[in-house]
């Protein structure tokens, strides 16, 4: 008699099985979060305008530090210039040595001799400067060694190695400005101090709201997070919506914001390329587009961030 073999298949390829269960779970974590945030968008509302104005500062903010440190990287290009001024009537003699003694210094990049006609030449340029030029009869700017030293931090000493030379005014020695740099620092510290403190402020703010809107997003549904609970669902099943929830509130803020910076940086650039660039110097298109996605992808970490220490507090209590 003839065995009877029943082969039992699985109902669904073990592909195909996969495939319904990421599915459902996308639908689940994303659809179904997406469908929740437009449900309270009410009270998600206030998180949103909060985020969106304090991205928008952040990348207002973060360009200005970034044009900031160009402008002070050029500023300390010049300050970092030596004007040593040369004695009306010093030997060539007396102005070759001193010239091969700073070439010489290892804290010495470069050395320029300017005479009297290219230091009235290049005072024509300078606003103020030639009226003064012209109220004299003969030329009252004096030669001058231009030293390129390489730290700023060593300005004072060749101002000091130079001033007794006598190849050098005595009355005039150099350009050297004690307290011009320090000005300069303590100006940039007090903007980045005052800048940072206010970001601080605003981003307590906006995540503040976003997790009290987290939170009543949770309590809304507080039955249904009870039955998964109840049910044994895994925390990233309970918790993964309301993350979602943030992680869109936070997309969508960071790209408004994202947009509003890019548009003013184009704005600005359009206005006057040339004021522009004097005052924001590194600040192009492509560094504007750059700070728009910085923005945007802040923005999704923040309302993620935000959403995710809500939920932790409020899902455990």
């Amino acid at each position: 008699m003839a065995r009877l073999g029943i082969v039992v298949k699985d109902a669904l390829p073990r592909a195909a099985m996969a495939r319904t269960v990421v599915g459902n779970t996308f639908r689940y974590l994303f659809f179904g979060a997406a469908r929740n945030w437009f449900r309270n968008i009410g009270s998600i509302a206030p998180a949103l305008g909060s985020m969106t104005l304090l991205l928008l500062m952040a990348g207002v903010a973060g360009l200005t530090g970034f044009a900031i440190n160009n402008l002070e990287q050029v500023e300390s290009a010049q300050a970092s210039l030596l004007h040593v001024y040369i004695r009306d009537g010093a030997p060539s003699a007396d102005i070759s040595s001193l010239w091969d003694r700073l070439a010489a210094d290892p804290r010495v990049a470069n050395v320029v001799l300017v005479t009297k006609a290219e230091a009235l030449q290049r005072a024509q340029s300078i606003p103020g400067l030639p009226q003064i030029a012209s109220a004299s009869d003969s030329n009252p700017f004096p030669a001058s060694l231009d030293v390129q030293v390489k730290s700023i931090d060593d300005m004072a000493s060749i101002a000091a190695l130079v001033r007794t030379d006598t190849a050098v005014d005595p009355v005039n020695p150099s350009s050297y400005d004690k307290g011009a740099y320090q000005r300069i620092q303590t100006v940039i510290f007090g903007i980045a101090v005052a800048g940072l403190a206010f970001l601080a402020v605003l981003a307590f703010v906006a995540v503040t709201v976003t997790i009290n809107s987290v939170r009543a997003a949770i309590h809304s549904r507080r039955d249904e997070v009870t039955i998964m609970q109840l049910v044994g669902a895994p925390r990233w099943m309970v918790r993964g919506p309301f993350v979602v929830e943030g992680a869109i509130t936070g997309a969508l803020a960071g790209a408004a914001a994202g947009l509003a910076t890019f548009g003013l940086t184009m704005a600005g650039i359009s206005a006057g390329t040339d004021t522009f660039a004097r005052f924001a110097p590194g600040i192009t298109f492509s560094v504007a587009a750059i700070a728009g996605v910085i923005v945007l992808a802040t923005g999704v970490g923040l309302g993620s961030g935000s959403s995710l220490v809500s939920v932790r507090r409020h899902l455990e209590s």
